[in-house]
């Protein structure tokens, strides 16, 4: 099973998961809860945590606008015609959304607004942040597709079961999988050596997996984030909803259009769902 070559593992991201996200209610838009920790993604492009983000505890998210200012216009001259979404992603598991604006009183404008989401799980909380216009503009702030990292003190979900696929080829497995509990996807990155492309010292490329049951729409999931020059692997955290069998695979995609899969030549790496 192979998908269409799409650049930016936001994108990714969003087109597999951002639907699935809005019809469950699972949003982190709860901006009327009191943070504990605040990151700041400035207009200058820097990005600050302060105090110590945490599981079991919140994230306010203040996001300066003018990091995105494509896709601009106001709809006949009135309200406007775009919106910036954010999106966040707790070890590599499912992207939820959150709204980082408001409208203005007389409804002409768009401000940022601070918005929190709840901390569910230490471990790694990916960030990145989309534009569109009812026009069909889009454009993404998601650090060159490597997106923007925390790290949330506390432990990760218990998983029942993992499963590892080195960078020798192997694929390794570690407890049966479950209906109705967790499985540990760790992906090395070096398993996948094509498409290296690199922009002052910083990767341009990201690795993405895919899980789909028994046929169903696959979700996307990250396997690694920026680590100096190179990518380090990060434990994906999967949510097993039934019985039957799991199909993992993966593409790994550069700024440059170059993008290679690992799917066992189509076939897909299968698992039973006990």
């Amino acid at each position: 099973m192979r998908i269409r070559f799409v650049w930016i593992i936001a994108t990714l991201l969003v087109a597999a998961c951002s639907a699935e996200s809005s019809e469950n209610g699972q949003t982190g838009d709860e901006q009327d809860v009191t943070s504990d920790a605040t990151l700041k993604l400035t207009g200058d492009f820097q990005t600050k945590l302060e105090g110590k983000a945490s599981a079991g505890k919140t994230l306010r998210i203040e996001y300066a606008l003018e990091r995105l200012p494509q896709c601009r216009g106001n709809v006949g001259g009135g309200g406007p015609g775009w919106a910036i979404t954010g999106y966040y992603s707790e070890n590599g598991g499912p992207a939820k959304m959150f709204d980082p604006t408001t409208l203005t009183p007389d409804g002409k404008d768009r401000v940022a607004k601070p918005a929190t989401i709840a901390l569910t799980q230490g471990g790694d909380l990916a960030l990145w942040f989309q534009v569109t216009s009812r026009w069909g503009c889009q454009s993404f702030d998601s650090s060159f597709g490597q997106n923007y990292h925390v790290d949330v003190a506390g432990t990760p979900p218990d998983a029942g079961a993992s499963i590892t696929f080195k960078k020798d080829g192997s694929v390794s497995q570690d407890g049966a999988l479950h209906a109705g509990g967790k499985v540990k996807i760790r992906y090395e990155q070096d398993r996948l050596p094509q498409c290296r492309r690199e922009q002052a010292g910083y990767p341009q490329w990201a690795i993405s997996g895919f899980a789909s049951i028994d046929g169903a729409r696959p979700e996307t999931f990250q396997t690694g984030r920026p680590e100096g020059s190179d990518r380090e692997a990060i434990d994906a955290i999967l949510d097993l909803p039934h019985s039957g069998e799991l199909a993992l695979w993966f593409q790994v995609v550069d700024i440059g259009g170059c993008n290679a899969f690992d799917s066992k030549n189509g076939a897909n790496y299968r698992f039973r769902i006990e």
